[in-house]
C-alpha cells in the first residue's frame, strides 16, 4: 500500500492539464483514460488521444518518497473528472486529501451471480469522510500509454546540443485561435526567420493573423535547462543526442 497526502488544490494541478488531452471517441474507450504513474521523485498524470500527449508532474514535498513499486493504473476520464467537482478547493479553503494505492474488490457478475476480482485502485478521501475510489481499468494487451516515456524522452533529447529556437507562449491566447477554423479545417503557423519574430496563423483560405511573442529576458531555453522531466525520464548525463 501507498499513501500521498496532497491538497484539493494539488491534486486538481495533477488531473486538469490533462483532460483535454483523453479522448472522447466511444470506439477507443481506451484512449478514454488518465494515467497516474508514480516514481521515485513524482506522481505523472498523463493523457493521449493519438495527436497529443500530456504529461502533469507533481513532486513528492522534501522527505517524501512514497512509492512502494506499484504499477501504473489507468482511471476512467469521467471518473478523474468527476473527483474534481468531488473534492473542491478555493482561495481560502485547500483541504487536505490522501491518495491511497492498493486493491479493492469489484463486483462483478458470473453467470448471473454476484462475485468479485480484485483490481488496483486509488482511493482519494478527504477529513470528512469524502472518499472516492478510482479503479484501475488498464487492459495490458492494449495499453497507448505504456511508452509516454519514451515518446516524450525522445522529444526531450533532440533539443540537446543542438541549435533549437523555442518559443514563449502564453496559453492564455491559445484557445482564441479555435475559432476561427471550421470543423475538420486544420491551423497553419509559421514562424519567423529571426527569434521573437510574430507568428502568422492561417487557417486554410479564409483566416490569417499575426500573434506577437511575449519577449522574456530569461529566453526559452532557461525552461530546457531547469526542467525536471530530464531527472524523471533518465536523460540526466544521457550523451545520446
Amino acid at each position: 500500500m501507498t499513501r500521498i497526502d496532497l491538497s484539493a488544490r494539488e491534486w486538481h494541478e495533477l488531473i486538469k492539464p490533462v483532460l483535454p488531452h483523453a479522448s472522447t471517441d466511444k470506439e477507443m474507450p481506451e484512449l478514454g483514460i488518465i494515467r497516474l504513474e508514480l516514481s521515485d521523485t513524482a506522481v505523472c498524470a498523463v493523457a493521449t488521444d493519438r495527436y497529443t500527449l500530456a504529461a502533469e508532474r507533481w513532486p513528492y514535498p522534501p522527505g517524501q518518497r512514497p512509492w512502494n513499486g506499484e504499477p501504473a493504473i489507468h482511471v476512467r476520464v469521467t471518473e478523474a473528472k468527476a473527483s474534481l467537482g468531488l473534492f473542491p478547493f478555493s482561495k481560502d479553503d485547500d483541504p487536505p486529501l490522501r491518495l491511497t494505492i492498493d486493491t479493492h474488490p469489484v463486483p462483478i457478475q458470473v453467470v448471473g451471480e454476484p462475485r468479485s476480482v480484485t483490481r488496483l485502485a486509488i482511493t482519494v478521501e478527504a477529513l470528512d469522510g469524502t472518499r472516492l475510489v478510482l479503479h484501475d481499468v488498464r487492459d495490458p494487451s492494449r495499453d497507448p500509454l505504456a511508452t509516454w516515456r519514451k515518446s516524450l524522452a525522445v522529444a526531450l533529447r533532440r533539443t540537446t546540443g543542438r541549435a533549437l529556437e523555442g518559443l514563449d507562449i502564453s496559453s492564455a491566447y491559445l484557445a482564441r485561435w479555435d475559432a476561427a477554423t471550421r470543423k475538420g479545417e486544420r491551423l497553419t503557423v509559421y514562424t519567423g526567420p529571426e527569434p521573437g519574430d510574430p507568428l502568422l496563423i492561417l487557417a486554410e483560405k479564409h483566416f490569417a493573423g499575426v500573434w506577437s511573442l511575449p519577449r522574456y529576458l530569461d529566453g526559452p531555453g532557461r525552461a530546457l535547462a531547469e526542467s525536471p522531466w530530464r531527472h524523471e525520464l533518465a536523460l540526466d548525463g544521457d550523451d545520446d543526442t
